[in-house]
């Protein structure tokens, strides 16, 4: 019986080295890929973490974004809802002052400056010259494609506490 398994045993020892020779080939290559896998999770770590940074970056600006322009849309909404006021005869009164007030002056020049006009009192009479279609021209602006440059020229009367 000994002898019986021996024999067995001497017939197996070749297939046993082939399944131990495959299942160390396995190990090795699982430790390869258990290392490739520990790189890429280096690596993604450090792009999560930009990515995570950018977007920290991203919601602070979106954040300041939106408090500006909660700030500024009531101003926006005033404005609209002045303008819709004006009627031909408010700008007829306005256009027939040989001297204007101070503060219509600085309106009148912001106007002059949002439709890309040379600013001062004799420019914006002529804007006045037809009164429709002066308040035509102010309800059809495009608001949302004011050009940068004029929306710098812009600050100066934004930022100033008479306007």
């Amino acid at each position: 019986m000994v002898d019986g398994l021996k024999k067995t045993l001497i017939l197996l020892i070749p297939n046993i080295e082939e399944k131990t020779a495959a299942t160390q080939a396995m190990v090795v290559d699982l430790t390869k890929q258990t290392e490739d896998a520990a790189e890429i999770e280096k690596t993604t770590a450090v792009e999560e973490a930009a990515a995570k940074l950018i977007f920290d970056d991203v919601s602070a600006i979106k954040t300041d974004c939106e408090k500006v322009l909660s700030e500024a849309m009531p101003a926006l909404k005033k404005a609209l809802a002045a303008l819709d006021t004006l009627n031909k005869n408010d700008i007829t009164e306005m256009k027939n002052y040989a001297t204007p007030p101070e503060d219509l002056v600085l309106v009148m020049d912001a106007v002059c400056t949002l439709l890309d006009k040379k600013t001062g009192w004799p420019e914006a009479k002529s804007l006045m010259n037809n009164p429709g279609a002066f308040i035509s021209e102010l309800q059809q602006y495009d608001k949302d494609k004011i050009p940068s440059r004029i929306i710098k020229k812009l600050k100066k009367y934004t930022e100033d506490p008479k306007f």
